[in-house]
């Protein structure tokens, strides 16, 4: 049974601010800044040159900026990659913005992409639910599900 106080006014208006502000703070997953050795493909016994090595760190970049928020932490990337995964061809040739290049690279990122070496995660401030609360409670029970029920 709920009984009325005039102390009800301050604990409950307190109470939901602290359940908002709990909700909002949450770890999420960004690619790490290094590149790892494999997308550059260093475990490869074949000799690589400086400028492969600055191609390979601008595509890790456009992943970076470009990628891991169109296809968050655990998303599949798509077979062909998208216009945005792309070399700057002015500083670092026309090598670099090759068609064949460009999908070495998203193969390469590919075959990164679910490993947890490369993401780290960071806990922030996320009040992007609040758009759309019935989405975004909807992702969170999605989430907390798949993490219960995962076989590790």
């Amino acid at each position: 049974m709920f009984f009325r106080r005039s102390s009800d006014k301050i604990f409950i208006p307190i109470i939901i601010v602290i359940v908002l502000l709990a909700s909002s703070y949450r770890g999420k997953y960004h690619l790490k800044s290094e590149m790892p050795a494999v997308f550059f493909g260093e475990d490869l016994p074949s000799k690589k040159s400086a400028l492969d090595e600055k191609i390979a760190q601008a595509y890790w970049k456009s992943a970076q900026m470009n990628i891991q928020w169109r296809y968050p932490y655990s998303s599949s990337l798509p077979p062909d990659p998208p216009a945005v995964f792309q070399a700057d061809a002015h500083a670092l040739g026309p090598a670099a913005s090759d068609a064949a290049t460009r999908l070495l690279y998203w193969h390469a990122l590919q075959r990164v992409w679910y490993s947890p070496e490369i993401w780290q995660k960071d806990y922030e401030w996320d009040f992007s639910w609040i758009s759309d609360p019935i989405t975004a409670g909807g992702d969170w029970i999605k989430n907390t599900c798949d993490n219960l029920f995962r076989v590790h």
